[in-house]
């Protein structure tokens, strides 16, 4: 496999867990962020030996793929017409979702007749959006194997080939499938999903679960 540049926009628990992904998987990584010089921006390079930082921009511009991986508050500033343009033709994973705190809890703050994956395909109009690992906590975004089994993958986006570069992303990080729903305007579904996700887990203090489908058509 030829070793890809992949941009993660964001430094959180979600960008460093996905980063460790592509490192392993053989690809470089470079870390969008309004900081380079920062501590956040050194904390997830120390968590990802070998990765490295730059602006949003500069981090898309050089990049083969991209990660959108911003808490939602974030999401609108930092997906500038800048970011567009590097983003231009290249596959976009959004691992966004739309939450905010209701009485100390997650909500959605968007949904149902629009979506986060919605609104960042038409920040990045030029890129090729796929909804994808927003149903999974970040420590199992990679190799997420459970007592009972190895869990799916929804994904949704308008580019076939975009959406089989994630396919094939999942697969490398040890995903069982990847279950195509649709155009992104399918991320209506997916965002609700992870409130499920979100409900069980404070519902129950158990963070360690995903979705299966079973009995998949051929």
């Amino acid at each position: 496999m030829t070793r890809q540049t992949i941009a993660i926009l964001g430094t959180g628990a979600v960008g460093i867990a996905l980063a460790k992904g592509f490192v392993a998987r053989g690809d470089r990584v470079v870390f969008g962020t309004r900081t380079p010089a920062g501590d956040k921006a050194r904390g997830a390079l120390d968590a990802v030996p070998g990765s490295t930082a730059a602006s949003h921009a500069e981090a898309a511009a050089g990049a083969d793929l991209a990660v959108i991986a911003l808490p939602w508050n974030a999401v609108a500033s930092t997906l500038t017409p800048g970011v567009n343009n590097a983003l231009t033709g290249k596959t976009a994973i959004d691992a966004t979702n739309p939450l905010h705190f209701v009485a100390g809890r997650p909500a959605l703050a968007i949904g149902h007749r629009d979506s986060a994956g919605e609104t960042v395909q038409r920040l990045l109009p030029d890129a090729h959006v796929v909804k994808a690992f927003n149903i999974i906590t970040a420590g199992h975004m990679v190799r997420p194997e459970f007592d009972d089994g190895t869990p799916d993958m929804f994904i949704a986006g308008n580019h076939p080939q975009a959406k089989a570069d994630v396919a094939a992303v999942l697969h490398d990080f040890g995903w069982r499938s990847a279950i195509d729903l649709g155009g992104i305007e399918q991320s209506r579904l997916l965002e609700p999903l992870a409130m499920i996700w979100i409900t069980y887990g404070f519902d129950h203090n158990h963070w360690t679960h995903g979705f299966s489908l079973l009995g998949q058509a051929p």
